[in-house]
């Protein structure tokens, strides 16, 4: 009886090592495999203590004390649909509202009171929101009025990519603005591929697969596509139809050229790759004669006639496809990048605006008021959602494709935001003026650049500001 139990409490015992031994096999943290599990036999029966690993605790975040974080748009951004989208949101707001101890409150501001109002609001030493979308162009008065909390010591350690975050300098020192990425794609060129079927060209699509989509091939297409299909002596059908003042825009950046020099606070629509995209705007209006006139509506219209099916390309922004295009157009249509111009080594999409999310000066624990925008922020599924939402407006594979940008060939100039600066509104003065015939570009060019640079001084200068 007595050896039995002796028997039983060695093989207890052996029971036990092994199974120490199995589960020591198993927790390992080295990434090599496993060593084999010991014979029960060879166990080794010392009783010398593993040493543990340290592990290093997360530094818990600051507690605001059930303080509300308000977070003004020009419009209501509380996520209250039943959208994917929206309940990720607000399980980031859930997120952030627990791990600061904080409320999140999103105010609804109106879109030219946005700037006044942050600006009163720190002078009366009483910022109204903590985080403020601040619209396109108004940043550069706050920005040099000291209105806004510097944000370099806040960004040492982001998720935000390096060349956003310079971006947020807006040609000066310091880093005024907060943005979580840049759409890469968001305006280029819709086109009718009915209309391209039926004359036996090739469409913007098969040319860009090519490697041939540039202005030439363009003007060629929109040539060839204005027409007089009933014989009654006028077009019912052009190539191209826009506004002279997007065109503009769109085809100096196509040309690899900018308005506006942020680095050098220069007014450049007067650079030679911005003088060639200006002639070639003339060119299509006065020469080639393939832009649809409009009716009247410089914004309406193109997008009418595009819808209308009557315009063979397009120049426009994404963000028009629902409202302009959809259950208008009957037409099969696709979406590319605007073509190549001659100075240009890829393609260009201008990037001329200049909102952004700010911290008004005052704001206290703007450190902490960061890390929450972060947090706020979804950076891993942007492309997806984005990818989504475009599933759902862009007819085919290739038009997604190009919008997403994916295969890297269209750059966006960055450092050449004109928004709010007084620039764009001396240009557009007088293309009006040359897409008619009255005056050539260099004429009106020549007339306006010294009135475009004295209203960018203006507005650096806190001018305007000061005479609010």
């Amino acid at each position: 009886m007595l050896k039995k139990m002796m028997i039983s409490k060695i093989m207890l015992f052996v029971l036990f090592a092994t199974l120490i031994t199995l589960l020591s096999a198993c927790t390992s943290t080295s990434e090599k495999p496993a060593e084999p599990v010991a014979k029960p036999a060879e166990v080794e029966t010392s009783t010398t203590p593993a040493k543990e690993e340290k592990v290093e605790e997360a530094e818990p975040a600051p507690n605001l004390n059930g303080r509300v974080i308000r977070i003004s748009h020009w419009w209501d951004a509380t996520p209250k649909g039943d959208s994917e989208s929206d309940e990720l949101a607000r399980e980031r707001i859930k997120m952030v509202e627990e791990k600061y101890n904080v409320k999140i409150k999103y105010l609804n501001t109106e879109y030219w009171s946005t700037s006044e109002k942050l600006s009163s609001s720190v002078l009366a030493n009483e910022p109204f929101a903590e985080i403020v979308r601040i619209p396109d162009g108004f940043i550069w008065g706050l920005m040099h009025g000291g209105f806004l909390t510097p944000l370099d010591d806040y960004l040492k350690d982001t998720r935000v990519e390096k060349d956003v975050i310079d971006s947020m300098r807006f040609g000066g020192d310091k880093i005024y603005g907060l943005e979580s990425w840049y759409s890469p794609n968001d305006s280029g060129m819709f086109y009718n591929k009915r209309i391209f079927k039926e004359a036996g060209l090739k469409d913007p699509q098969q040319l860009m697969d090519e490697d041939n989509w540039n202005w030439n091939t363009m003007l060629d297409a929109a040539k060839k596509l204005t027409v007089d299909n009933n014989g009654d002596g006028k077009m019912d059908q052009y190539g191209l139809a826009g506004a002279h003042y997007v065109l503009s825009e769109m085809l100096i950046a196509s040309n690899g050229g900018k308005l506006y020099d942020e680095q050098t606070g220069k007014v450049t629509f007067n650079s030679p790759e911005a003088m060639e995209a200006l002639n070639f705007l003339h060119s299509l209006y006065t020469e080639h004669k393939v832009i649809k006139a409009n009716g009247g509506n410089d914004w309406e219209d193109p997008a009418k006639y595009f819808g209308e099916g009557t315009i063979a390309m397009y120049p426009g922004g994404l963000w028009e496809i629902e409202g302009r295009i959809l259950d208008k157009l009957k037409d099969e249509w696709g979406y590319v990048y605007m073509p190549k111009g001659p100075q240009a080594q890829s393609y260009h999409e201008p990037f001329g605006q200049t909102a952004a999310y700010v911290i008004p000066k005052g704001v206290k624990d703007a450190d902490v008021i960061v890390k929450i925008w972060e947090d706020l922020q979804d950076f891993d599924n942007w492309q997806d959602n984005r990818r989504l939402s475009l599933e759902n407006i862009l007819p085919d594979e290739a038009s997604i494709a190009n919008a997403m940008n994916d295969d890297g060939k269209v750059q966006r100039l960055f450092g050449g935001r004109f928004g709010g600066l007084g620039i764009k509104e001396q240009l557009d003065s007088v293309t009006e003026k040359f897409v008619k015939g009255e005056i050539t570009p260099s004429t009106g060019v020549a007339q306006v650049i010294t009135k475009a640079q004295a209203a960018v001084k203006k507005v650096l200068s806190g001018e305007q500001d000061k005479k609010k």
